[in-house]
C-alpha cells in the first residue's frame, strides 16, 4: 500500500492554485522597492509572473515548488528555479538585495527551514518583504464561534483536515518567527488598514489584531537599511510616496 502523502504542494501549485495578480499586498511591497532600487530580486512561492514582471531590476528570479509558470516567467525575462523552501538551498541563487516571501509561510510544515534559506541568501544587507494572513478576522472568528463556519477561511473547497494552510499567525508570533533570523523588523500591515482599525487608531486605542489585515513586514540586519525603510514608511504613511 502507498504511503499516504501529507500535502503535495507542487501538485497544489499545478493544479489548484489560481493566480490572482498583483494584489494589494504586493503593490506594497512594489512601492517600498520603487524607491529602494533594488539590483537582484528573488520571490519565493512566486506563483504567476505579474508582479515580479512590474519590478525594474538588473536581476529578477522566481522560485517555486511546481512548473506551471516556470515558462511563462522565462518568457518575460525572469530566471525560475525549482525549489522545496523547507529542503532545498538557495545559495546559489545569491546574493540578491530584496526577497519577497508572500502567503507561503502558512503552507509550510517548517516555515523556519525556509526562512533560514531566505536570509541565508540575503546577507547582512538584504531585505524580505512578507506576508501571512490573518486567520482570526473578528467576522471569521465569531461565526466559528457560533457554529455558523467551519475553520477554513481561504480555501472554502478543502475540509478542515485538508486545508493547506498548516500554520496560523498571530502579528506578535509572526514578528517572533522573523526575530529568529532578522534583527530589525519593521511593520507594514498597518499601511492598508481598513476603516473599522483606521478609526480605532484615530480615537488613540491600539488595534486589536481581530480588526488587522494578515502582519505584513520588511526585514533586514542592517541598521542603516532599516532607517531607511522607516523613513520610506513614514512618507507613505503622510502620502508623499
Amino acid at each position: 500500500m502507498a504511503e499516504a502523502v501529507l500535502y503535495d504542494a507542487a501538485g497544489y501549485l499545478d493544479r489548484s492554485f489560481e493566480a490572482k495578480g498583483i494584489g494589494g499586498w504586493r503593490k506594497l511591497y512594489l512601492s517600498f522597492i520603487e524607491n529602494l532600487a533594488p539590483y537582484t530580486v528573488i520571490e519565493l512561492g512566486a506563483g504567476a509572473p505579474d508582479f515580479l514582471a512590474s519590478i525594474e531590476a538588473e536581476r529578477r528570479i522566481a522560485v517555486d515548488i511546481g512548473q506551471r509558470y516556470a515558462e511563462a516567467f522565462r518568457k518575460r525575462g525572469i530566471a525560475f528555479a525549482c525549489r522545496d523552501l523547507e529542503q532545498d538551498s538557495l545559495d546559489d541563487l545569491g546574493p540578491v538585495d530584496v526577497a519577497i516571501c508572500s502567503d507561503v509561510f502558512e503552507h509550510l510544515i517548517n516555515p523556519a527551514a525556509a526562512l533560514e534559506r531566505i536570509a541565508s541568501v540575503l546577507g547582512e544587507s538584504g531585505i524580505l518583504f512578507s506576508h501571512v494572513p490573518n486567520e482570526y478576522r473578528l467576522w471569521h472568528v465569531s461565526r466559528v464561534m457560533l457554529s455558523k463556519s467551519g475553520t477554513v477561511q481561504f480555501h472554502k473547497g478543502a475540509a478542515e483536515w485538508d486545508d493547506p494552510h498548516f500554520r496560523r499567525f498571530s502579528d506578535t508570533g509572526y514578528r517572533n518567527f522573523l526575530s529568529q533570523r532578522f534583527q530589525h523588523n519593521l511593520k507594514l500591515s498597518d499601511l492598508r488598514y481598513g476603516w473599522p482599525a483606521r478609526l480605532v487608531s484615530r480615537l488613540g486605542m491600539a488595534v486589536p489584531y481581530c480588526l488587522q489585515g494578515g502582519p505584513t513586514y520588511a526585514s533586514t540586519n542592517d541598521p542603516k537599511i532599516f532607517e531607511r525603510l522607516l523613513e520610506l514608511k513614514s512618507e507613505k504613511a503622510r502620502g508623499k510616496a
